[in-house]
């Protein structure tokens, strides 16, 4: 199947503007006859009625779903970019772009469901699924036409897997992302990677350890808060023979060990202050010095840290020395890329568990991997609140997997009465929209609506600072979403 030609911005392109404003879409989430097109996305023109469908001779009017990369707008050939589906109708739904939503009717045979309920037609905004039954799951999104454009030189992974850095994902999130890991890649200075807990931290930093000049060798690893003032003396710089004490054989340290090489720092936020200070000259300028010894010592380290913390935990002379900053999203900021990154998850399981592969996955398009999932299970996850991200999704899909494995099917299915979170359902992601969940209708983007705050603060007895760490948004945000929705504190 071929996906056409790709032009960059101003050369013959067809979009109305540059290609930077974001503009509402609809990405494919899941697709059960053509498993190799999530990720796909289509744009729409201002109040025209589109089909989406198998398609007929009246092509011009059916969505072009395309791949969007980065620097380029996708122009392909209108037969390709119609959908299959064996029971998907030629013309399923009928879909507008409204100004503030996309108007979607369902005209076809497929039963029609949006964020899980089942209706013939709505409204969709930004975070709202459409569903059609048993075929296709299309998520609604704000995204320019354009993506920022990588370096000339830097090629591009396969569409739909995993980076060199481990990144699984095609939205502008994912690529403003990958820009920023190339910068870090290069040169010399140190670098801090800062994101909520199970954003990949140590994965990204690894990939830019590897693209660097000193990604040759290992680099060297440590957990930072294992560090304490005394602790550091020996752990970081090392000591001389005979000291502290006579017959002391002599120490090299982290800092000798890592010469000419990387030194990364997990949990860099959770070093103490005064270990900070300590690493100031070396991290400046490459000098240290041994107790017990009066001549400094000179190293060759590039420092890599990762860190869940807000800058107030640093230093500020120390969080300077660290001149490139990578920040990796939160889930709930792509949910665009969790379907790609589903299957990235699975693959990984696959090729390890032989009789897992045998079972729940079959050979898709140019003989890749595709697990046989259910559109339910995607539609559900791609909603789901997601508070330590990937981490909690690989746990929501091991809890598929186990469910699944309890049947006789070759799919991996929804658990029955949803998925549980330390015991209890968990609430699903209500984006806002529509009456029949206005509710949400307050909720700024990359927050929690109204209805999904309380079922947090009702799961956490309350205690908006356990909220915050299941959540990963800081107190401060939520006691002004409190405020905002009218929330009481006692609750």
């Amino acid at each position: 199947m071929g996906f056409g030609r790709t032009t960059e911005p101003g050369r013959g392109t067809t979009c109305e503007d540059s290609g930077q404003q974001p503009s509402l879409a609809l990405v494919i989430a899941f697709s059960a006859a053509q498993p190799h097109r999530v990720g796909e996305i289509a744009f729409f023109s201002l109040g025209q009625w589109v089909f989406v469908g198998r398609g007929d001779a009246e092509l011009e009017k059916f969505v072009q779903f395309v791949r969007q990369r980065p620097g380029q707008i996708v122009a392909v050939d209108p037969r390709d970019g119609i959908l299959e589906g064996a029971t998907l109708s030629r013309r399923q739904l009928r879909v507008r772009f409204v100004g503030d939503g996309i108007e979607v009717e369902n005209i076809g045979q497929c039963r029609m469901y949006i964020n899980g309920r089942e209706c013939d037609k709505g409204v969709l905004r930004p975070g709202d699924t459409v569903r059609l039954r048993d075929e296709l799951v299309l998520l609604c999104l704000s995204r320019p036409r354009v993506l920022p454009k990588l370096r000339a030189e830097s090629a591009l992974h396969a569409y739909g897997e995993a980076d060199e850095f481990g990144i699984a994902g095609e939205s502008e999130a994912a690529n403003r992302m990958r820009a920023q890991l190339e910068d870090a890649a290069e040169g010399d200075d140190h670098v801090i990677v800062d994101g909520e807990s199970g954003t990949g931290k140590e994965l990204v930093a690894a990939g830019i350890h590897r693209r660097s000049s000193r990604g040759k060798v290992p680099w060297v690893s440590r957990n930072a808060s294992i560090f304490t003032s005394t602790l550091v003396q020996s752990e970081l710089f090392g000591n001389p023979a005979g000291y502290p004490n006579p017959g002391m054989p002599a120490r090299p340290g982290l800092l000798a060990e890592a010469h000419r090489r990387t030194l990364f720092f997990d949990e860099i936020g959770d070093c103490p202050r005064d270990v900070q200070a300590q690493l100031l000259r070396v991290m400046e300028i490459g000098e240290y010095q041994l107790q017990g010894e009066a001549v400094a010592r000179r190293v060759d380290v590039r420092f890599l840290g990762a860190t869940n913390q807000d800058d107030i935990v640093f230093r500020a002379d120390f969080l300077a020395r660290f001149r490139k900053r990578v920040h990796l999203r939160p889930l709930r900021e792509r949910r665009e890329d969790i379907a790609l990154i589903i299957r990235h998850l699975l693959v990984l399981r696959a090729q390890k568990d032989e009789k897992f592969r045998k079972r729940f996955f079959r050979q898709g398009i140019d003989g890749r991997l595709e697990p046989n999932l259910s559109d339910r299970l995607v539609d559900e996850l791609v909603r789901h609140p997601l508070p330590t991200n990937v981490r909690q999704l690989d746990n929501l899909l091991e809890e598929a997997i186990e469910y699944s494995k309890a049947g006789e099917g070759k799919e991996l299915r929804l658990p029955r009465g949803g998925f549980k979170a330390n015991g209890a359902t968990a609430p699903a992601v209500q984006p806002a929209g529509r009456e029949a969940n206005g509710a949400q209708a307050d909720a700024p983007p990359g927050s929690l609506g109204r209805e999904e705050l309380v079922a947090w603060l009702e799961k956490e007895e309350g205690n908006v600072a356990r909220v915050a760490r299941r959540t990963g948004l800081k107190r401060a945000t939520l006691y002004r979403l409190m405020e905002r929705y009218g929330i009481k504190r006692e609750r």
